[in-house]
């Protein structure tokens, strides 16, 4: 290879200006990158990430051709290609380990670089999502007059919680309940009066439950409450303090007071309990009681043998 390779003996002196060359490359090379970095960090507006992207990527290639070159020359002395005399300037210790920590250093910058410009944009982006999801839950589940849990949402938790006392055979009561002449409210001082009516009703209802009580509104006078832990017994108590807290909270409307009561039928969930749509007609059947008898009162849901002895009746 040598004897094949003797007339290149001309291209000696290339070991010594390849270093050289090499060398400034690595000085402008870094140079220019620390004041580009300089620049972008003083005047991050003016210069804009991306140009500052595009001119370290461009800088980033030039290095990496000139890289190519050295370890070209470097190889090639070692396989006699070009003078071995080469080696004895490239090949110094250390030498041969500045072009891989210029890399390293590039790709460090322009990966900075990167998470500095598109890292918020995504960070913000995800936040903006959760937000907008956040506000649609909202919206699926609550009552925008009320502020309470709309129909959906109260059958959802009612039925997760009907399935726990069931399997633990715990008590559990609902409540529905429905104020009594509302339509004639609305008739006489308009719905914007029958709308305060309701937010009244349902602030007197909140301020009577537990943390652990489901409440929501499930239709236009209507609402209902989940009772965990809670017999009937213990559901009438509650339904006769929320009675006495309905009839002190009515707003006043163009001067007059209103006027307001509600009827609430319960009903306690059993083993053969079908389902929650079975609860909420048993509720909704002592409502119906309740109504009848004279309204602004309690009624509990009978069993159903009792249920059948008085339709025979």
């Amino acid at each position: 290879m040598r004897r094949r390779y003797a007339d290149l003996a001309w291209m000696e002196p290339m070991s010594f200006a390849a270093a050289m060359i090499y060398w400034v490359i690595v000085a402008i090379w870094a140079i220019v990158l620390c004041s580009v970095i300089y620049f972008y960090v003083r005047n991050p507006r003016v210069f804009g990430t991306t140009r500052l992207l595009l001119v370290v990527i461009g800088i980033d290639t030039l290095r990496n051709i000139f890289e190519n070159v050295y370890f070209g020359l470097y190889f090639g002395a070692q396989y006699q290609v070009f003078p071995a005399q080469i080696i004895d300037v490239l090949g110094r210790p250390g030498l041969l380990l500045i072009p891989k920590l210029m890399n390293i250093a590039a790709g460090c910058v322009v990966l900075a670089l990167l998470l500095h410009r598109w890292l918020p944009l995504a960070v913000r982006d995800w936040k903006i999502t959760e937000l907008r999801t956040g506000k649609l839950r909202t919206l699926a589940a609550i009552d925008p007059l009320t502020g309470l849990y709309n129909r959906r949402q109260f059958e959802h938790a009612a039925r997760a919680e009907l399935v726990r006392c069931q399997r633990y055979m715990r008590p559990m009561s609902l409540l529905l309940m429905d104020i009594d002449y509302f339509k004639a409210i609305n008739d006489r001082f308009g719905h914007e009066a029958g709308d305060q009516a309701l937010k009244a009703v349902a602030a007197a209802i909140a301020s009577a439950k537990r943390d652990s009580d489901v409440l929501a509104r499930i239709g236009g006078e209507e609402f209902a409450v989940l009772l965990p832990e809670t017999d009937k017994d213990a559901g009438r108590v509650f339904a006769e303090r929320v009675c006495e807290l309905v009839r002190t909270c009515a707003p006043a409307v163009a001067g007059a007071q209103l006027r307001l009561t509600i009827s609430i039928g319960v009903a306690e969930a059993t083993l053969r309990t079908a389902g929650i749509e079975t609860l909420m007609r048993e509720a909704d059947q002592a409502l119906y009681d309740a109504k009848r008898a004279g309204r602004d009162r309690v009624a509990v849901a009978k069993p159903v043998p009792q249920r059948l002895a008085a339709a025979a009746e």
